[in-house]
């Protein structure tokens, strides 16, 4: 399940695709997480957390601001394990390592914004963009 970055002006824009839409928004959410911490995670945590959404946009949305609020407010670097989809909620479950927040990778992600967000389930495919 590949992600790849388009071409944006200002910010950066992500484009993921694959079989299902729960493994493409995991392999999101770790490409993205990636991106900001630009390391391998070793797991000296257990992290999880619960979000409520009322749409597919949302579910994205919040799903990836979830995860760069939990680790800056946490000090760790996120790798997410796995993602569990109920009707109205999603789920992660993932490992995190302690960081120095001044030795982040090359990227300072704000937010994941609803700015020409792009989901579909048949076939898995999600664009988001993520504002820097």
């Amino acid at each position: 399940m590949p992600v790849e970055t388009i071409e944006h002006t200002a910010d950066v824009r992500l484009r993921a695709w694959g079989k299902s839409f729960q493994g493409t928004l995991l392999e999101l959410s770790n490409h993205m997480l990636k991106l900001i911490y630009g390391k391998e995670i070793l797991p000296d945590a257990l992290l999880s957390s619960e979000i409520e959404y009322d749409s597919d946009e949302s579910c994205v949305a919040k799903l990836l601001n979830d995860l760069i609020y939990r680790s800056e407010s946490s000090r760790l670097a996120i790798k997410v394990r796995k993602i569990t989809l109920c009707k109205g909620m999603v789920r992660w479950d993932g490992v995190g390592e302690g960081i120095d927040l001044r030795e982040r990778g090359s990227m300072l992600v704000k937010a994941a914004t609803y700015d020409r967000i792009i989901v579909s389930k048949d076939p898995a495919l999600i664009e988001v963009t993520l504002d820097i």
